[in-house]
């Protein structure tokens, strides 16, 4: 009776000891898209993260989906209370991940909300400093093809930025099946322009405070290897993990993003 007590006893610490590593290491990750996007891009990428036991949500940024916030009220700011307004909906800290223009976004929410935010992980994503906008962070990768005359277009009320339909899916998309180079040429959304050249305000006590995660993607066109890792010189991470993918990994590499995503905020 007594080695069945032990045994018993046993088992619970055991199962105890499982259930406090399975919640410490389950997350909830909110994720933001990029430019020309919306939050559909990031559907199996959830799944994947939640297969794994994560919680995720995909936050559409305004003047996209059913929001029918105008072009002239869009701006950055704007942005990062879409963002902050989902963040503080959680239970706790979060993990928050920004894709390519989403990583000027991220960078803006966590400098107003540094302590709800466990990590910040950028995709392909723009890096700042204090002072930086995508566009001139964008004007110094002289390696996307997106710099290329002809390759980015605007709107006749240069109210919106596009990418030449020809070269979009295979500039986003360079490793993808003729299958999900369709899907992505057909998934093109107008990007407001003002939002592109707003530079943001980072402080060390804030955003600073933050750790930070980067995905570097190898075999991307649109923010390069090189613009990332002059990024990177400047604005050191706590992890750098890297995936051999373009610039839509979450298309092209969903499970892997997913395994990253969860390695990177570990």
């Amino acid at each position: 009776m007594q080695i069945k007590r032990v045994v018993l006893v046993i088992a619970m610490l055991v199962m105890m000891v499982s259930v406090a590593q399975a919640q410490d290491t389950a997350r909830t990750f909110i994720l933001v898209h990029g430019a020309f996007q919306d939050a559909s891009g990031w559907d199996s990428t959830i799944m994947a993260l939640e297969s794994a036991g994560q919680t995720a949500v995909a936050v559409n940024l305004p003047g996209r989906g059913e929001d029918s916030t105008s072009v002239a009220e869009l701006t950055l700011n704007t942005y990062r209370d879409a963002v902050i307004e989902v963040v503080n909906a959680q239970p706790g800290p979060v993990v928050l991940v920004g894709h390519s223009f989403g990583g000027m976004v991220i960078s803006a929410v966590a400098e107003a909300i540094p302590q709800q935010i466990e990590t910040l992980v950028y995709v392909a994503a723009y890096l700042p400093q204090s002072g930086d906008s995508l566009v001139t962070l964008s004007s110094q990768d002289h390696f996307s093809l997106l710099g290329q005359e002809g390759n980015f277009l605007f709107s006749e009320d240069f109210a919106y930025g596009l990418v030449n339909e020809e070269i979009f899916a295979s500039a986003f998309c360079p490793d993808c099946t003729a299958e999900q180079q369709t899907q992505v040429a057909a998934s093109q959304l107008g990007e407001p322009l003002a939002p592109l050249n707003e530079p943001v305000t980072l402080t060390e006590e804030a955003f600073g405070s933050v750790r930070k995660a980067y995905i570097l993607t190898a075999e991307d066109v649109v923010v390069s290897p090189q613009l990332q890792a002059l990024m990177l010189s400047r604005t050191p991470a706590a992890r750098v993990l890297a995936l051999d993918t373009g610039h839509v990994p979450y298309i092209t590499a969903p499970e892997a993003l997913a395994a990253t995503l969860i390695e990177a905020s570990a």
